[in-house]
């Protein structure tokens, strides 16, 4: 039974598939467990497109439980309800005028949500007090009750915040035969090699596209299908579903690198690479590595050494390292499944934060 909770929740969008990709998902899952979902975003047309329009049904309806607003529109009425929950996401803050319409209103909990790590640290503060220092310099006694807010952060291991792992699609080999045949025909996609039946698909959706020329060598022995979108021409779940039906996907950010683990964990094996958003003082290196520490099965030298390139964006060495990453790909896919399932059996992000 669902709880009489309304969430309300303020993402500003910087990476389409990232940041408006997790709140998305985010928001879908929360409706398990809550009545309601409101979103105040600065992009609200991406956030549309990436929801999908079978998602658009439930803000369309007349018993609307899901909807999503301009960041500026916090005027708008909110669902009433027993219980608040305000999350704000990746160092998005709520206004202080829209506590203010919360201010007679004594069942309201702020949570802060950060980005996913992947490192130790993060473990021992799930659920720390986090105040709201704009709060300490209000004369408005009222708003002081807002300055208590919990932080969070998504993570890998079972000691972490969790992973949504809430209304994941499992495809059957049906569904994936018609997305490899539509993929052929999407303007970002290139084949190297005559087209078989037996040709290798990668979806490519690392920061910096990947350097496939010398596949034209390779192409010779082996088709190569590569898919390489920039901006987000399909909705969340139909990207999923891409994810399963690929041989190899290259991620990055927030939301596709934690679809690409369930990817890796379904009946299709999917292993990945991982490219880090790029950060001062080297610091994408540190989430890599703390990420490598989770793989207990998958000891490959061929995988992590190509792995490694590519987060540190050595171009040149693609072309010699392939070879030996292709070589051990059967090997591969079964070892990362192995890790994968166990990090995605991990415990639920949600019921973390919603049961604190």
């Amino acid at each position: 039974m669902k709880s009489d909770t309304s969430a309300i929740i303020f993402c500003n969008i910087i990476d389409n598939y990232g940041d408006a990709g997790f709140c998305a998902r985010f928001s879908r899952a929360l409706l398990n467990y809550i009545k309601t979902v409101t979103v105040f975003t600065d992009k609200p047309s991406v956030f549309h497109k990436i929801i999908g329009e079978k998602n658009l049904t439930l803000m369309n309806s007349d018993d609307v439980v899901f909807r999503v607003f301009y960041y500026k529109d916090i005027t708008l009425p909110i669902p009433l309800s027993k219980n608040y929950i305000i999350f704000e996401l990746f160092e998005t803050q709520v206004p202080i005028n829209f506590l203010r319409t919360f201010q007679e209103r004594s069942n309201v909990k702020r949570i802060m949500l950060d980005y996913l790590s992947t490192e130790k640290w993060n473990e021992s503060f799930q659920g720390i007090q986090a105040p709201d220092a704009r709060l300490f310099r209000s004369k408005d006694q009222d708003l002081l009750k807002f300055r208590k807010r919990y932080w969070f952060a998504p993570g890998i291991s079972n000691k972490s915040g969790g992973l949504i792992w809430e209304d994941r699609i499992s495809v059957d080999s049906r569904t994936r035969k018609k997305i490899r045949e539509n993929v052929l025909s999407l303007r970002e996609t290139k084949i190297y090699g005559n087209l078989h039946a037996t040709a290798f698909y990668i979806c490519d959706f690392s920061y910096e596209k990947f350097r496939f020329s010398f596949f034209s060598k390779l192409a010779r022995d082996k088709t190569f299908v590569i898919w390489s979108p920039r901006t987000p021409i399909f909705c969340q779940t139909d990207f999923d579903i891409i994810l399963q039906s690929m041989d190899l996907n290259i991620v990055r950010g927030e939301d596709s690198f934690i679809s690409a683990h369930f990817a890796a964990s379904s009946r299709w094996r999917v292993p990945f690479l991982w490219q880090p958003y790029l950060e001062n003082d080297y610091y994408h290196k540190s989430k890599f590595f703390g990420w490598k520490n989770h793989f207990n099965h998958l000891t490959i030298d061929s995988y992590w050494n190509f792995a490694q390139a590519l987060m540190a964006r050595n171009f040149d060495k693609y072309q010699k390292l392939w070879p030996y990453f292709y070589r051990d790909w059967l090997e591969l896919k079964d070892c990362m499944a192995l890790d994968c399932r166990k990090i995605t059996k991990n415990r639920s992000l949600l019921k973390t934060m919603l049961e604190t």
